[in-house]
């Protein structure tokens, strides 16, 4: 949450708060999985092309080290914006834990 004093220098300054105030009330951080050795991954990606790069980098890492069940790949439709409901579910649905970039 902005504090008060935060939200009226941006106004003084003509700028918007890069804060959802909705976030808070609609998520909340997933608890802390003791390992990720055997587990399955979600990789979520923006579809630029380096963060395409990255995610499959960083899934080979962990495969690697902690032997994944499995490794679930998907993009976001479009880059700038939340990915939408469905891929959210599904990856909750499916994945131990989900390792999401933004890279151009």
């Amino acid at each position: 949450m902005v504090s008060a004093d935060i939200q009226a220098r941006l106004k003084e300054m003509g700028l918007l708060s890069p804060v959802d105030p909705e976030a808070n009330s609609r998520w909340k951080p997933a608890s802390r999985l003791d390992t990720v050795h055997g587990k399955v991954g979600g990789f979520l990606g923006n579809r630029k092309a380096n963060a395409g790069l990255l995610l499959q980098g960083v899934a080979d890492l962990l495969d690697r080290d902690f032997e994944l069940i499995d490794g679930i790949v998907t993009d976001k439709a479009v880059y700038s914006r939340p990915a939408a409901d469905d891929i959210i579910d599904d990856l909750a649905e499916r994945c131990d834990f989900v390792v999401t970039a933004i890279a151009d």
